[in-house]
């Protein structure tokens, strides 16, 4: 098993756990990665407010453009021009929309994809695919006053 699949595994574990599913069945060898520790777990509620963005603004998306709405709320985390919680980015007004308005079915692989997503990129996991990232539009409406990082999909990355 890879390192990186390992520690997809150990995150969809936590993140089962954190939400009451059932526990993962797969075997995960503890030899190549340490496991996650409670420390390095995420809050459930702030995964959750990142996984009702991604559903809602990019379930119809790929997984590279999915993952970009992720990294565009974590880099806002991390700037100091927003909330420092995913759910304080997501809820700011003017933003994003309302999470806790929104309850998508969490019974479907597009929930269970958007939960592992969030996880990793609360973590500091995954490749960047939007680096810098602060905002994003519809493809077929440009931000003129800001830098373009990337399209992906239906939707373009700013600075």
């Amino acid at each position: 098993m890879t390192k990186r699949r390992s520690i997809v595994m150990r995150v969809l574990i936590v993140a089962s756990g954190v939400f009451g599913a059932q526990a993962a069945t797969a075997a995960v060898p503890a030899a190549d990665t340490p496991p996650i520790t409670a420390a390095a777990a995420t809050d459930p509620q702030e995964v959750e407010c990142m996984a009702k963005a991604i559903v809602r603004e990019a379930g119809n998306q790929p997984e590279r453009g999915q993952v970009a709405i992720a990294q565009v709320i974590r880099t806002r985390m991390k700037s100091g021009r927003f909330a420092p919680s995913a759910c304080g980015v997501v809820k700011q007004r003017g933003q994003f929309f309302d999470p806790d308005a929104y309850n998508p079915s969490r019974t479907t692989s597009r929930w269970t994809n958007a939960i592992r997503i969030a996880t990793e990129t609360l973590n500091g996991l995954g490749e960047e695919v939007a680096p810098g990232a602060l905002f994003f539009r519809s493809a077929r409406a440009t931000l003129k006053q800001r830098i373009r990082i990337v399209q992906i999909a239906d939707h373009i990355f700013y600075r």
